[in-house]
């Protein structure tokens, strides 16, 4: 399929090793077999651009992703295997991680999530996914927040940036307190 040919819009359930990668971070305290991943939806990209425009911010020229519920909408085709750290396409794992945390967010606070989502969207703008990176999360733990003290897009951004850096082998301590959350959280 060359760059000028979209790709078939399909829905699928979880691969394995995308539930086991997901696992990382998630541990048993997801429903995975109720995640589905709707592949090139483009849709999604159209989404952004008006949110964008509704919030007074200039268009980008990168895909969006949405997850509504249990269902993560990507405007591209996801590798069908796992693919290392240099792979082009190691990225789009990590995408889904944060997608993924949208339908774990979905699970545990049901609808209200995607209220919250879109809050954090709207009052942060493209600051609403910035938790502060590893300082940020030493200060955080240090002035007593848990997981559930960040907004859900910042949540999301915990996830991706845990699972690679993990991928990638890199110290994971000040992220860690904030995944066991992720692992236990009711």
């Amino acid at each position: 399929m060359n760059a000028t040919t979209p790709c078939p819009p399909s829905v699928r359930r979880l691969h394995p090793w995308e539930i086991e990668a997901a696992r990382i971070v998630f541990g048993d305290n997801l429903d995975y077999d109720r995640v589905r991943v709707h592949e090139c939806t483009t849709w999604t990209d159209r989404i952004d651009q008006i949110g964008r425009r509704l919030k007074g911010m200039p268009p980008l020229e990168t895909h969006n992703a949405l997850t509504l519920g249990n269902h993560c909408y990507f405007p591209v085709r996801l590798p069908d295997q796992q693919v290392g750290v240099d792979h082009p396409d190691h990225y789009k794992l990590c995408w889904l991680i944060h997608e993924i945390t949208h339908a774990w967010q979905y699970q545990k606070l049901g609808w209200r999530y995607l209220a919250m989502a879109l809050q954090a969207q709207f009052t942060g703008k493209a600051a609403a996914y910035d938790f502060g990176q590893e300082e940020g999360l030493k200060k955080r733990r240090k002035d007593g927040w848990s997981l559930k003290k960040f907004n859900l897009e910042q949540q999301g951004d915990i996830a991706r940036t845990y699972y690679e850096r993990i991928q990638r082998g890199q110290d994971i301590s000040e992220w860690q307190p904030f995944v066991e959350d992720f692992q236990r959280l009711a």
